[in-house]
Protein backbone atom coordinates (compact mmCIF):
# COMPACT_ATOMS: atom_id res chain seq x y z
CA UNK A 1 0.00 0.00 0.00
CA UNK A 2 1.49 3.41 -1.00
CA UNK A 3 2.69 5.52 1.90
CA UNK A 4 0.54 8.59 2.60
CA UNK A 5 2.30 11.83 1.78
CA UNK A 6 3.41 13.75 4.85
CA UNK A 7 2.45 17.42 5.19
CA UNK A 8 5.05 19.59 6.92
CA UNK A 9 4.69 22.73 9.02
CA UNK A 10 6.61 25.66 7.56
CA UNK A 11 7.75 29.05 8.81
CA UNK A 12 8.46 31.76 6.25
CA UNK A 13 10.91 34.68 6.55
CA UNK A 14 11.08 37.71 4.24
CA UNK A 15 7.84 36.37 2.78
CA UNK A 16 6.93 39.31 0.55
CA UNK A 17 3.62 38.85 -1.21
CA UNK A 18 3.86 35.08 -0.69
CA UNK A 19 5.25 33.59 -3.91
CA UNK A 20 7.36 30.92 -2.23
CA UNK A 21 4.68 30.18 0.37
CA UNK A 22 1.95 29.82 -2.24
CA UNK A 23 4.04 27.37 -4.25
CA UNK A 24 4.89 25.41 -1.10
CA UNK A 25 1.25 25.10 -0.12
CA UNK A 26 0.11 24.22 -3.64
CA UNK A 27 2.14 21.02 -3.40
CA UNK A 28 -0.04 19.77 -0.56
CA UNK A 29 3.21 18.86 1.23
CA UNK A 30 3.62 22.02 3.35
CA UNK A 31 1.45 24.35 5.41
CA UNK A 32 2.86 27.76 6.36
CA UNK A 33 1.95 28.44 10.00
CA UNK A 34 3.83 31.72 10.53
CA UNK A 35 5.34 34.31 8.19
CA UNK A 36 6.91 37.76 8.38
CA UNK A 37 7.70 40.73 6.16
CA UNK A 38 8.07 44.46 6.73
CA UNK A 39 6.63 45.80 3.45
CA UNK A 40 3.04 46.88 4.07
CA UNK A 41 1.48 46.30 0.66
CA UNK A 42 3.22 42.96 0.22
CA UNK A 43 1.77 41.89 3.58
CA UNK A 44 -1.69 43.04 2.50
CA UNK A 45 -1.41 40.96 -0.67
CA UNK A 46 -0.25 37.97 1.38
CA UNK A 47 -3.20 38.30 3.76
CA UNK A 48 -5.70 38.46 0.92
CA UNK A 49 -4.36 35.35 -0.81
CA UNK A 50 -2.80 33.17 1.89
CA UNK A 51 -4.12 34.20 5.28
CA UNK A 52 -3.52 36.33 8.36
CA UNK A 53 -0.69 34.25 9.83
CA UNK A 54 1.81 36.80 8.50
CA UNK A 55 3.34 39.42 10.81
CA UNK A 56 4.12 42.89 9.46
CA UNK A 57 7.29 43.87 11.29
CA UNK A 58 11.05 44.37 11.25
CA UNK A 59 12.39 40.83 11.63
CA UNK A 60 15.31 42.05 13.73
CA UNK A 61 12.86 43.25 16.38
CA UNK A 62 10.72 40.10 16.57
CA UNK A 63 11.17 37.10 18.87
CA UNK A 64 11.23 33.68 17.26
CA UNK A 65 7.68 32.34 17.63
CA UNK A 66 6.84 29.16 19.53
CA UNK A 67 5.29 27.37 16.55
CA UNK A 68 5.96 23.97 14.98
CA UNK A 69 8.45 24.13 12.14
CA UNK A 70 9.61 21.28 9.94
CA UNK A 71 10.73 23.50 7.04
CA UNK A 72 12.02 27.07 7.16
CA UNK A 73 11.51 29.10 3.98
CA UNK A 74 13.56 32.26 3.53
CA UNK A 75 14.14 34.81 0.80
CA UNK A 76 16.32 37.49 2.41
CA UNK A 77 16.84 40.72 0.42
CA UNK A 78 19.06 40.18 -2.60
CA UNK A 79 19.79 43.74 -3.76
CA UNK A 80 23.18 43.98 -2.06
CA UNK A 81 24.26 40.68 -3.62
CA UNK A 82 23.01 41.49 -7.11
CA UNK A 83 25.56 42.31 -9.80
CA UNK A 84 23.00 44.78 -11.21
CA UNK A 85 23.50 46.91 -8.11
CA UNK A 86 26.59 47.82 -6.08
CA UNK A 87 27.33 44.21 -5.03
CA UNK A 88 28.17 45.48 -1.52
CA UNK A 89 27.12 42.24 0.18
CA UNK A 90 28.16 42.13 3.83
CA UNK A 91 29.05 45.83 3.88
CA UNK A 92 25.41 46.83 4.38
CA UNK A 93 22.84 46.21 7.11
CA UNK A 94 20.45 44.77 4.52
CA UNK A 95 23.14 42.40 3.28
CA UNK A 96 23.51 41.04 6.82
CA UNK A 97 19.87 40.06 7.23
CA UNK A 98 20.83 36.44 6.52
CA UNK A 99 21.82 36.44 10.20
CA UNK A 100 18.11 36.38 11.00
CA UNK A 101 17.80 33.14 9.07
CA UNK A 102 20.52 31.64 11.26
CA UNK A 103 18.77 32.97 14.38
CA UNK A 104 15.47 31.32 13.45
CA UNK A 105 17.23 28.09 12.49
CA UNK A 106 19.06 28.01 15.83
CA UNK A 107 15.83 28.29 17.82
CA UNK A 108 13.28 26.45 15.70
CA UNK A 109 15.68 23.63 14.66
CA UNK A 110 13.59 22.62 11.66
CA UNK A 111 14.29 19.42 9.77
CA UNK A 112 15.15 21.43 6.66
CA UNK A 113 15.24 24.85 5.07
CA UNK A 114 15.13 26.52 1.66
CA UNK A 115 16.89 29.84 1.08
CA UNK A 116 16.53 31.77 -2.18
CA UNK A 117 18.78 34.59 -3.35
CA UNK A 118 20.68 35.80 -6.41
CA UNK A 119 23.75 34.01 -7.78
CA UNK A 120 25.79 37.11 -6.92
CA UNK A 121 25.77 35.95 -3.30
CA UNK A 122 28.46 33.46 -4.29
CA UNK A 123 30.85 36.17 -5.51
CA UNK A 124 30.05 39.21 -3.33
CA UNK A 125 32.92 40.64 -1.29
CA UNK A 126 35.38 38.51 -3.21
CA UNK A 127 33.62 35.32 -2.12
CA UNK A 128 33.85 36.18 1.58
CA UNK A 129 30.09 36.76 1.83
CA UNK A 130 29.26 33.21 0.77
CA UNK A 131 31.86 31.79 3.17
CA UNK A 132 30.13 33.57 6.08
CA UNK A 133 26.58 32.78 4.93
CA UNK A 134 27.41 29.11 4.32
CA UNK A 135 28.91 28.80 7.81
CA UNK A 136 25.85 30.47 9.36
CA UNK A 137 23.51 28.03 7.60
CA UNK A 138 25.58 24.94 8.35
CA UNK A 139 26.16 25.70 12.02
CA UNK A 140 23.32 28.06 13.06
CA UNK A 141 23.44 27.33 16.80
CA UNK A 142 27.14 28.09 17.11
CA UNK A 143 26.86 31.05 14.73
CA UNK A 144 24.05 32.49 16.84
CA UNK A 145 26.11 31.95 20.00
CA UNK A 146 23.75 29.41 21.58
CA UNK A 147 25.31 27.24 24.26
CA UNK A 148 22.18 25.74 25.85
CA UNK A 149 22.29 22.48 23.95
CA UNK A 150 24.34 20.33 21.59
CA UNK A 151 25.43 22.05 18.36
CA UNK A 152 23.17 21.48 15.38
CA UNK A 153 24.52 21.05 11.88
CA UNK A 154 22.82 21.17 8.50
CA UNK A 155 24.05 19.47 5.34
CA UNK A 156 23.51 21.97 2.54
CA UNK A 157 23.45 22.13 -1.24
CA UNK A 158 23.77 25.30 -3.31
CA UNK A 159 22.49 25.29 -6.86
CA UNK A 160 22.03 28.10 -9.40
CA UNK A 161 18.76 27.42 -11.18
CA UNK A 162 17.01 29.16 -14.07
CA UNK A 163 13.36 29.26 -13.02
CA UNK A 164 12.41 28.65 -16.68
CA UNK A 165 13.82 25.13 -16.21
CA UNK A 166 11.26 24.63 -13.43
CA UNK A 167 8.26 25.60 -15.58
CA UNK A 168 8.15 29.36 -15.03
CA UNK A 169 7.62 31.36 -18.26
CA UNK A 170 10.47 33.67 -17.25
CA UNK A 171 14.25 33.39 -17.36
CA UNK A 172 15.19 34.05 -13.74
CA UNK A 173 18.49 32.69 -12.44
CA UNK A 174 18.49 32.24 -8.69
CA UNK A 175 20.65 30.59 -6.07
CA UNK A 176 18.72 27.92 -4.19
CA UNK A 177 20.30 26.73 -0.95
CA UNK A 178 18.66 23.66 0.59
CA UNK A 179 19.63 22.37 4.01
CA UNK A 180 18.69 19.19 5.85
CA UNK A 181 19.52 18.59 9.52
CA UNK A 182 22.47 16.20 9.69
CA UNK A 183 20.98 13.90 12.33
CA UNK A 184 18.25 12.84 9.88
CA UNK A 185 20.77 10.89 7.82
CA UNK A 186 19.63 12.09 4.38
CA UNK A 187 21.19 14.49 1.92
CA UNK A 188 19.50 17.64 0.60
CA UNK A 189 17.93 17.07 -2.81
CA UNK A 190 19.17 18.32 -6.13
CA UNK A 191 16.56 20.74 -7.47
CA UNK A 192 14.90 19.01 -10.46
CA UNK A 193 14.70 20.88 -13.77
CA UNK A 194 11.75 19.19 -15.50
CA UNK A 195 11.34 21.91 -18.15
CA UNK A 196 15.01 22.32 -19.08
CA UNK A 197 14.46 20.91 -22.57
CA UNK A 198 11.11 22.56 -23.21
CA UNK A 199 10.45 26.00 -21.69
CA UNK A 200 7.01 27.52 -21.24
CA UNK A 201 6.84 30.53 -23.58
CA UNK A 202 5.36 34.01 -23.31
CA UNK A 203 2.79 33.05 -25.94
CA UNK A 204 1.65 30.05 -23.89
CA UNK A 205 1.51 32.06 -20.68
CA UNK A 206 -0.16 35.23 -21.94
CA UNK A 207 -1.90 34.54 -25.25
CA UNK A 208 -3.42 31.04 -25.08
CA UNK A 209 -5.57 31.90 -22.08
CA UNK A 210 -5.52 35.71 -21.82
CA UNK A 211 -6.67 37.53 -18.71
CA UNK A 212 -10.18 38.99 -18.95
CA UNK A 213 -10.34 42.77 -19.03
CA UNK A 214 -11.95 42.86 -15.58
CA UNK A 215 -9.36 40.61 -13.87
CA UNK A 216 -8.03 42.03 -10.56
CA UNK A 217 -4.94 44.25 -10.96
CA UNK A 218 -5.10 43.88 -14.76
CA UNK A 219 -4.47 47.39 -16.04
CA UNK A 220 -4.08 48.42 -19.66
CA UNK A 221 -0.94 50.32 -20.54
CA UNK A 222 -1.05 54.10 -20.66
CA UNK A 223 2.32 54.63 -22.28
CA UNK A 224 3.25 58.02 -23.63
CA UNK A 225 3.20 58.55 -27.38
CA UNK A 226 7.01 58.76 -27.31
CA UNK A 227 7.32 55.35 -25.64
CA UNK A 228 4.84 53.79 -28.08
CA UNK A 229 6.78 55.13 -31.06
CA UNK A 230 10.08 53.95 -29.54
CA UNK A 231 8.76 50.42 -29.01
CA UNK A 232 7.62 50.27 -32.65
CA UNK A 233 11.28 50.47 -33.63
CA UNK A 234 12.27 47.49 -31.46
CA UNK A 235 11.64 43.95 -32.80
CA UNK A 236 10.25 41.25 -30.54
CA UNK A 237 12.96 39.97 -28.21
CA UNK A 238 15.23 42.99 -28.78
CA UNK A 239 15.94 46.08 -26.67
CA UNK A 240 16.96 49.72 -26.97
CA UNK A 241 20.10 48.78 -28.92
CA UNK A 242 17.93 48.06 -31.97
CA UNK A 243 17.28 51.81 -32.39
CA UNK A 244 19.97 53.43 -34.56
CA UNK A 245 22.30 55.86 -32.84
CA UNK A 246 21.23 59.41 -33.52
CA UNK A 247 17.57 58.51 -34.06
CA UNK A 248 15.17 60.86 -32.20
CA UNK A 249 13.91 57.92 -30.13
CA UNK A 250 17.36 56.47 -29.36
CA UNK A 251 18.23 56.12 -25.67
CA UNK A 252 21.29 55.20 -23.66
CA UNK A 253 21.06 52.12 -21.45
CA UNK A 254 23.32 50.31 -19.05
CA UNK A 255 21.65 46.89 -19.08
CA UNK A 256 19.71 44.67 -21.46
CA UNK A 257 16.37 45.24 -19.70
CA UNK A 258 16.06 48.79 -21.05
CA UNK A 259 13.12 48.98 -23.49
CA UNK A 260 13.24 45.23 -24.02
CA UNK A 261 10.30 43.63 -25.79
CA UNK A 262 9.18 40.10 -25.09
CA UNK A 263 9.77 37.32 -27.59
CA UNK A 264 6.49 35.38 -27.72
CA UNK A 265 8.27 32.10 -28.45
CA UNK A 266 10.62 32.24 -25.45
CA UNK A 267 10.23 32.73 -21.70
CA UNK A 268 10.11 36.34 -20.56
CA UNK A 269 13.26 38.07 -19.38
CA UNK A 270 13.72 38.52 -15.63
CA UNK A 271 11.14 40.75 -13.98
CA UNK A 272 13.03 43.15 -11.71
CA UNK A 273 11.56 44.88 -8.67
CA UNK A 274 12.71 48.42 -9.39
CA UNK A 275 14.69 50.55 -11.78
CA UNK A 276 14.55 53.68 -13.87
CA UNK A 277 12.93 54.56 -17.16
CA UNK A 278 12.78 51.81 -19.74
CA UNK A 279 13.12 48.98 -17.20
CA UNK A 280 9.39 48.79 -16.51
CA UNK A 281 6.90 46.36 -17.94
CA UNK A 282 4.79 48.16 -20.52
CA UNK A 283 1.35 47.08 -19.43
CA UNK A 284 0.89 49.19 -16.29
CA UNK A 285 1.72 52.82 -15.53
CA UNK A 286 -1.03 53.78 -13.09
CA UNK A 287 -0.65 54.84 -9.48
CA UNK A 288 -0.48 51.35 -7.96
CA UNK A 289 1.97 49.98 -10.52
CA UNK A 290 5.14 50.46 -8.39
CA UNK A 291 3.57 48.36 -5.62
CA UNK A 292 2.66 45.57 -8.02
CA UNK A 293 6.02 45.62 -9.76
CA UNK A 294 7.95 45.50 -6.49
CA UNK A 295 5.96 42.53 -5.21
CA UNK A 296 6.32 40.51 -8.41
CA UNK A 297 9.98 41.39 -8.87
CA UNK A 298 10.81 40.31 -5.31
CA UNK A 299 8.75 37.12 -5.33
CA UNK A 300 9.82 33.53 -5.87
CA UNK A 301 7.54 32.24 -8.65
CA UNK A 302 5.10 29.78 -7.04
CA UNK A 303 5.60 27.23 -9.83
CA UNK A 304 9.32 27.07 -9.06
CA UNK A 305 8.75 26.97 -5.31
CA UNK A 306 6.45 23.99 -5.77
CA UNK A 307 9.14 22.02 -7.60
CA UNK A 308 11.74 22.80 -4.92
CA UNK A 309 9.49 22.05 -1.93
CA UNK A 310 8.24 18.80 -3.46
CA UNK A 311 11.82 17.57 -3.90
CA UNK A 312 12.63 18.51 -0.31
CA UNK A 313 9.44 16.93 1.07
CA UNK A 314 10.28 13.67 -0.71
CA UNK A 315 13.68 13.61 1.00
CA UNK A 316 12.17 14.31 4.42
CA UNK A 317 9.57 11.60 3.94
CA UNK A 318 12.33 9.16 3.08
CA UNK A 319 14.03 10.10 6.36
CA UNK A 320 10.88 9.16 8.27
CA UNK A 321 10.64 9.21 12.05
CA UNK A 322 10.57 12.26 14.28
CA UNK A 323 11.58 15.37 12.36
CA UNK A 324 11.27 17.89 15.16
CA UNK A 325 14.39 17.73 17.30
CA UNK A 326 13.84 17.11 21.01
CA UNK A 327 14.89 20.03 23.19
Amino acid sequence: MPQALQRYAAVSLFSGCGGMDLGAEQTGRAQVVWAIDNEHWAVETYKRNLGHHIVESDITQVDVPGVPCDILLAGPPCQDYSTLWNHDGLKTARGNLFRQVARFLSELLPAAFVLENVPGLLSANGGAAWTVVRHALRYPTSFAGRSDGPPVRYDISAQVVDMADLGVPQHRERLIVVGVRSDLGVRPPVVPTPYASRHVTVREALDLNPLPDDAPNHERGLDSEQVVERLKLIPQGSNYKAIPTGHPHAVKGMMSHVYRRLDPDKPAYTIIAEGGGGTHGYHHVRTNYPRVRRQIGNAVPPTAAAVIVTALADVLQAAGGQLTRDS
